[in-house]
């Protein structure tokens, strides 16, 4: 009885640590990244771009892996424990996948990147011991992540197909809109973290649930949402799958963020809610019927 209760449960036991490596590396957030980034192509009808996708999703990998670990690492580069080393060396595989991937995107999208990159760089390492860290000023932490989310899934795809004729017949108001929902979903998106980051958070980054409260922020989030679903009204290249799949994501994150709360299950925010970019691909994938 004994062998059967360790045969049963040691496959679980292996699966939670795969669980918990692919979220705690970032693959979670990257892939919801990269299927935003495709998106983008699928709403303003521009060609596939695997490498503009795979740099993005390497590229999460590694800003986020800095960004998160690199405050345990002496100089951002030493560690001590053997479950960061192992992230700190998957790391560094998807650093040379990204530099691979990004040298076959065009001029103009590589200097997309290299700004988002410096944005990344100095939003987690002061310029000198006196100087704050761009995400440690306060009330500005949650702007950033949507600045850098929205100029990497919308922009650098944008700038990477702007030497193609396609290009032409995408409407600039269209390209603006798409950047400002964007922008705005993504600090939708991010509220549920903060909720839930409220325990922990020093009162001085100033987060929108520590300014507003946590019932307001969800009000505020869900008038968000509305806005987005306003503006793709007004999408000329928009289509009713398009729209459709918009208003069902946006509902699935409108009930994830009224759901949001201090105290959540481990799980809440780091696969339900970071995979709410992934449901939406895949209800585009159903309603385009591709």
């Amino acid at each position: 009885m004994r062998i059967h209760s360790i045969l049963y449960f040691c496959p679980m036991k292996w699966l939670i640590r795969l669980l918990n490596f692919y979220i705690e590396a970032s693959i979670h957030v990257a892939l919801s990244a990269g299927m935003l980034t495709v998106i983008t192509m699928f709403n303003l009808d521009l060609p596939f771009d695997g490498y503009v996708c795979l740099t993005v999703f390497f590229g999460t990998i590694v800003g986020y892996n800095f960004i998160k670990y690199g405050s345990e690492a002496r100089r951002f580069y030493v560690v001590r424990t053997r479950y960061v080393k192992s992230i700190q060396y998957f790391s560094f595989a998807c650093f040379l996948c990204c530099v691979f991937c990004a040298i076959h995107i065009r001029l103009q999208g590589l200097m997309v990147l290299g700004g988002l990159v410096l944005l990344c760089f100095f939003y987690a390492v002061p310029l000198n011991a006196s100087v704050r860290n761009i995400r440690n000023f306060p009330g500005i932490k949650i702007f950033i992540v949507a600045l850098v989310w929205s100029g990497a899934t919308v922009w650098l795809p944008l700038a990477g197909n702007m030497e193609l004729p396609v290009y032409g017949r995408v409407s600039g108001a269209d390209m603006l809109m798409e950047g400002i929902q964007r922008f705005l979903f993504v600090i939708v998106l991010t509220i549920p973290f903060e909720i839930r980051d409220m325990a922990v958070d020093d009162l001085s980054l100033g987060t929108i649930p520590q300014k507003f409260g946590v019932r307001s922020s969800k009000y505020m989030g869900t008038a968000v949402l509305l806005l987005v679903l306003l503006l793709e009204l007004f999408k000329r290249k928009s289509s009713l799958p398009d729209f459709a799949g918009l208003s069902l994501t946006s509902v699935f994150l409108g009930v994830a963020l009224w759901y949001s709360r201090v105290e959540q299950g481990k799980y809440y925010c780091s696969f339900w809610v970071e995979g709410i970019p992934v449901l939406w691909m895949v209800l585009l994938v159903i309603l385009k019927g591709l």
